[in-house]
């Protein structure tokens, strides 16, 4: 892909494969949230917008009705960073330490775009994400709370026709909590998984330590659409380093708003 300027780039292949490795390291323990939903990569990074069957009525005379159709806007995502020239020589010269933050920083606010995009969406771009006013919502005020929220998660998506399998989405500290608190002989998270599955539990900081989702997995529900998926290209040259930029184009959509859960957590 052309404009990602790899050619103008003051170094060759080698550093690149370097720059991509990390970036897909770090990347691919951030953007968790992808793996809870499902994900559309059949379309491109020319496509502008998703087509939804939605019509809108903007007028109606007589037996005529004008509509518009209303697709979800595709996203696109850029973000610059500087990568020192030091750390540049480093990778030419192979150095296996070399100086890996910027690649991870980078990691970390990037991928927050993506994962707030599909928990609370992008109002500008009339994308809606799974946790919205209309969300079915449980309160926690303990870790206990939140087994138990759980359980009840089961009960709503019965009543509501959904069915598994289901995830657990938490933050770390969230985890970190499950793992050292027990009930009846057993760690909170051995419990839960015991109701929703052994290794259905996906962290993502950017929840937030105050909430967790119980998401449905049974397909058709939230799809992620992806056009062009996260890559990095090379900005400019300045006089310490070079600037690089990671470039994305995205959407989402909430297709049936009752197969997840919010646990509010107090």
């Amino acid at each position: 892909m052309e404009f990602l300027n790899k050619t103008l780039a003051p170094f060759g292949v080698l550093v690149w494969d370097t720059i991509e490795s990390e970036l897909s390291d770090a990347l691919s323990k951030r953007l968790t949230l992808r793996s809870a939903v499902d994900f559309n990569d059949t379309y491109s990074f020319d496509t502008d917008a998703i087509s939804t069957g939605t019509l809108k009525k903007v007028s109606s005379k007589g037996n005529v009705s004008i509509c518009t159709r209303e697709p979800i806007k595709m996203v696109e995502i850029k973000q610059n960073f500087t990568v020192s020239k030091e750390v540049i020589e480093d990778i030419k010269r192979g150095k296996v330490d070399f100086d890996n933050t910027p690649f991870t920083s980078v990691a970390n606010s990037f991928a927050k775009i993506e994962n707030d995009i599909i928990l609370t969406g992008m109002a500008n771009a009339n994308i809606e994400g799974m946790i919205s006013k209309e969300t079915h919502t449980i309160n926690a005020s303990s870790p206990k709370d939140i087994m138990v929220g759980v359980a009840k998660a089961m009960g709503i998506f019965n009543t509501n026709f959904i069915d598994g399998p289901f995830v657990l989405v938490i933050s770390s500290t969230t985890m970190a909590k499950l793992m050292v608190e027990s009930f009846d002989g057993k760690s909170l998270k051995s419990k839960i998984e015991e109701i929703i599955g052994k290794g259905s539990i996906i962290i993502s900081n950017d929840i937030g330590d105050d909430k967790a989702l119980v998401i449905s997995q049974r397909s058709g529900d939230f799809e992620f659409y992806s056009g062009l998926d996260v890559s990095v290209g090379y900005e400019t040259e300045t006089k310490d380093g070079v600037e690089l930029f990671l470039i994305q184009s995205c959407a989402f959509r909430v297709i049936t708003p009752e197969a997840v859960v919010l646990i509010n957590i107090k």
